[in-house]
């Protein structure tokens, strides 16, 4: 009998050793078809997915670069900063799209369609606003912030009952 047939079998001996398998109340694996069951699913999960870049850099230079072309400048509804990295709001929107993207992209069915809608494209807009991070900054060049007031939001401590379980 080829293996085909034996897993169809109705063979009283093959009746035995479903019943063992799969408890027919329930209808889950018991005995040591369970514990395969759960060792496999185990190995499974500890195996985490392989990056496919090695960090954000590598990242926008291979995908997400290449995917928006701008005309980004003076005469563009949109901005661009070459050196993007030097700003802690891309940099920071940047590694979010590429670890979203890492994990989507395993996902074979709408996996880069979520991606695009709810991460790459909300980031990139805000970043490429004229009123975002490099609203300073220039198609060929990076204007350096140097004043306190442009390094960060202003920030007042507030009073230090606000949050008491701090």
């Amino acid at each position: 009998m080829s293996d085909f047939e034996d897993v169809f079998s109705t063979d009283q001996d093959n009746n035995e050793d479903t019943a063992e398998a799969v408890d027919p109340v329930i209808g889950e694996l018991t005995g040591s078809a369970a514990v395969a069951a759960s060792t496999e699913h185990i190995a499974t999960e500890d195996a985490a997915p392989q990056l496919y870049y090695p960090n954000p850099i590598a990242f926008f230079a291979g995908t997400l670069g290449p995917s928006y072309v701008r005309d980004v400048g003076n005469s563009s509804e949109f901005v661009w900063c070459p050196q993007w990295h030097k700003h802690p709001e891309a940099l920071s929107r940047i590694e979010a799209v590429w670890r979203a993207w890492e994990y989507l992209r395993l996902d074979g069915s709408l996996g880069i369609s979520t991606w695009w809608i709810n991460h790459a494209d909300p980031h990139m807009r805000m970043l490429m606003a004229p009123n975002g991070p490099f609203k300073k900054c220039v198609y060929n060049g990076h204007l350096e912030r140097t004043k306190p007031e442009q390094l960060s939001l202003p920030h007042i401590e507030p009073e230090l009952d606000l949050y008491p379980d701090f």
